[in-house]
């Protein structure tokens, strides 16, 4: 009897590990498929890192200058999910991607690398600047120590040149400089030296204070500078913007089809090769039938444009 509870309990979790797998495939399918659809003229990709109460979410909501983000006081991770907010911010078309906590015991190491994969798709084809956010009033950790390579594990060698650490709880100094500060501690000065002494501070109950977000900025832009004017990428991002771009021209392939198809009072004319299919309204059904098979056709050569490479 306690084999067969044993065996039913076990088909019970490999069911459930199914479940979740389908759902997570489908969800990343549908992320896919928006931010294919959504406009590529973005100026800067920011991506929120930190453990958990270090501030991500409000610093995100301090850069796009409204509570967009859910924030708050907690020792169990609020942001459970990566999430993304597209907005404009001094003229330029920011997206604000908010992550959840690094090193967080309440996510399992395949829920982790779920929401890594889902950050990746969201800052394609790169981000522009990794925050690490850190709290001024924290004590510092071996956590702390480790962040370079959690980042590096997660999103490849290259990325802590494109990291800068935003100090939050600007308000806590009391008078003292952060480079006072910065300098009491040597393990924190280290950290910062590792990201080539690139260093910011917020504080988040300041939110009107908008010139701290444009001296960040312009830090973001000379660090970009600096790294040659490119975002930062790996094969990871590379293969999640190839996926995005094809899901993107098979949405256009839909639409050429749609735009195929001229409804001219009461006939409908369709592009062909070397003719032209009229179909008199004898009837819907007719009609129908017609624009579907033009719509199929030119979507079909379009996807077949786009795999030969073709520029459409």
């Amino acid at each position: 009897m306690d084999d067969m509870h044993r065996k039913s309990a076990s088909e019970h979790s490999d069911q459930e590990h199914l479940r979740k797998q389908m759902e997570r495939q489908e969800e990343m399918k549908g992320l896919i498929q928006q931010i294919a659809r959504e406009s590529s003229n973005i100026d800067l990709r920011i991506v929120l890192l930190g453990k958990t109460g270090s501030g991500k979410s409000s610093a995100g909501n301090t850069i796009i200058g409204d509570f967009v983000f859910k924030s708050g006081m907690s020792s169990k991770s609020i942001t459970s999910h990566c999430q993304r907010h597209l907005t404009t911010v001094e003229d330029r078309i920011i997206s604000v991607i908010d992550t959840p906590g690094m090193f967080d015991t309440y996510m399992s190491e395949e829920q982790l690398k779920a929401e890594i994969a889902k950050c990746v798709y969201m800052s394609a084809p790169g981000p522009h600047v990794f925050l690490l956010v850190m709290r001024l009033d924290a004590r510092y950790t071996n956590e702390e120590k480790n962040t370079v390579k959690w980042i590096q594990e997660n999103f490849g060698e290259e990325a802590t040149r494109y990291t800068i650490i935003l100090f939050t709880r600007g308000d806590q100094l009391k008078g003292q400089t952060l480079d006072d500060y910065i300098s009491e501690n040597n393990d924190l000065k280290a950290l910062v030296n590792e990201r080539g002494d690139r260093y910011h501070l917020f504080n988040n109950e300041d939110m009107k204070n908008r010139s701290q977000v444009t001296e960040l900025l312009e830090k973001i832009e000379k660090m970009v500078k600096e790294n040659g004017g490119q975002h930062y990428t790996n094969e990871t991002y590379r293969k999640a913007q190839d996926e995005i771009k094809w899901e993107a021209q098979k949405q256009r392939s839909k639409g050429y089809g749609i735009k195929a198809l001229a409804v001219i009072g009461g006939a409908t004319v369709v592009a062909g090769t070397g003719a032209v299919a009229v179909a008199v309204a004898g009837g819907a059904g007719a009609v129908a039938a017609v624009a579907g098979r033009a719509a199929a056709t030119v979507g079909a050569a379009v996807l077949g444009a786009a795999k030969a490479g073709l520029k459409l």
